[in-house]
């Protein structure tokens, strides 16, 4: 068998038939362990570079009135973007450890790997093996003041005189620099995808139940790595139109300003020869005349400004979108980041790859903790206690209890084991709440109506809302008994 870490048969619990045949090449496992790794290492060099680049970009939109929606919708997305680079980087080292200690389950029986810790990248040297991760990053806000070109005296003269005129302080050299930067991080994505295809490769190899599992969850991260790159080249296109656009108003403001002064050259000279036949009152008077004719302009030169806002808030709506996909795709990250290694044994030893969460005793305070009310309302609540808030609450239909908090848990962790498919597709989703409804054959607590009644039941209903601060992306806003 030469380098097959194990092969056995796994038999049914029922007749004995022969079912599944293992065949473990630990090569195969290697391959992708590797690959993921250096996924991981790319990403973080990726996201190093970025913040990096990012830092001298601050203040690119200015600070005028034209920037606002821009800079507003830039400053959201960009800090999603960097997050959601900074969850691949996790995201990497989590399937990558996850298939180490596959390999690792299938080689030691009744023995679990334990996969060190990662190393900070700092943007040095890469390690030479090992996971990394990042620091969390924010990129500098996109608003702030900027030095003015310098401007013909003459030209500055005419702008100060237009009637609520601000010269756009955009800075496009800065623009295009970020620009350059996101557009590196897209393009740089390109490799941990490449990764993701030769862990797939190495998987192929491999003979084993949880093999589907790991190469379906390979494909999904490289899913959501092509989504983040997307989403960065979005924001890359949305920086690029805004500096073309704020070079091409520039330039449309200076032209116009150059038609304008060419227009009251007459009338300075005039006011000059007036100033002399009048020993200075003739100048003033007409200098006062420019200034106005020149105010009178104002007009033309608002409707630069205002194509030029209206120009920005279409890039911001397109930064928006882009802010919005890269939300979706942090939540769908959490099951990557979190990721647990299942060990079962059957008639020998089986190592599966599992994307799910390990809940202890107690794990549903940490929803409570996150605005929950489960334990509070929906535990341990006595028969008079479930009739007097029916009468506090004249809207409710009926009032439930789980007899306590294990049940409470156990009965929540079955819904969720066994809606899984409506869980994931909800997360893919923009919907914010989810509700899940289960009949599950057993009691689940008791139930008490407006007739009256008090009687047990076996259904479930559990209420999940989005929130990307907890380790699955939602919290269980509450679960009760129901008919």
């Amino acid at each position: 068998m030469g380098g097959i870490v194990g092969s056995s048969w796994f038999r049914s619990g029922s007749g004995g038939t022969p079912m599944v045949v293992l065949q473990i090449d630990g090569g195969g496992y290697r391959t992708a362990s590797t690959a993921l790794t250096e996924a991981n290492q790319l990403t973080a060099l990726a996201h190093t570079r970025l913040v990096a680049t990012l830092a001298g970009c601050g203040g690119m939109a200015g600070d005028d009135s034209t920037s606002l929606d821009f800079a507003a919708a830039y400053d959201a997305a960009a800090a999603e973007a960097v997050g959601s680079l900074a969850d691949l980087v996790a995201s990497y080292a989590g399937l990558g450890r996850l298939t180490h200690a596959t390999l690792a389950n299938h080689a030691r029986a009744n023995a679990r790997a334990v996969i060190g810790g990662a190393t900070v990248y700092d943007g040095d040297r890469l390690p030479d093996h090992g996971y990394v991760s990042v620091l969390p990053g924010t990129p500098p806000p996109a608003r702030g003041a900027t030095a003015l070109p310098a401007l013909p005296a003459q030209v500055d003269w005419i702008l100060d005189h237009l009637q609520g005129f601000a010269w756009p302080t955009a800075d496009a050299a800065r623009l295009r620099r970020a620009a350059a930067a996101w557009r590196s991080a897209a393009t740089a994505l390109a490799d941990p995808i490449g990764c993701c295809d030769s862990a797939a490769r190495g998987l192929w190899l491999e003979r084993s139940p949880e093999v589907p599992l790991a190469l379906g969850a390979t494909a999904r991260l490289r899913a959501h790595t092509e989504d983040v790159a997307s989403a960065l080249t979005a924001l890359a296109t949305s920086c690029e139109t805004y500096a073309d656009a704020v070079e091409a108003k520039h330039a449309e403001i200076l032209d116009l300003a150059g038609w304008v002064l060419e227009q009251v050259v007459e009338g300075v000279v005039i006011s000059v020869a007036l100033g002399f036949l009048t020993g200075g009152a003739g100048t003033a008077a007409g200098l006062a005349a420019v200034a106005a004719r020149v105010a009178a302009e104002s007009p033309r030169f608002a409707a630069l400004l205002e194509a030029l806002r209206v120009l920005a808030e279409g890039c911001a709506t397109t930064v928006r979108a882009a802010r919005d996909a890269l939300s979706t795709t942090r939540l769908n990250l959490v099951k990557f980041r979190e990721a647990a290694v299942a060990r079962s044994l059957a008639q020998g030893e089986r190592g599966e790859m599992r994307l799910w969460w390990t809940r202890g005793r107690g794990w549903l305070q940490q929803h409570e903790d996150a605005g929950g009310h489960l334990l509070a309302r929906h535990v341990a609540r006595k028969d008079e206690q479930l009739v007097e808030r029916l009468s506090r609450e004249p809207k409710l239909r009926f009032a439930s209890t789980f007899p306590d908090q294990d049940t409470a848990e156990r009965v929540v962790a079955r819904v969720l084991r066994s809606e899984r498919e409506k869980l994931d597709a909800w997360r893919s989703s923009s919907e914010r709440v989810l509700a899940l409804e289960a009949d599950l054959g057993s009691v689940t607590g008791r139930t008490a109506n407006r007739a009256g009644e008090l009687f047990d039941v076996t259904g479930v209903r559990v209420v999940l809302v989005r929130d990307a601060g907890m380790p699955e992306g939602f919290r269980i806003h509450t679960a009760y008994p129901r008919p």
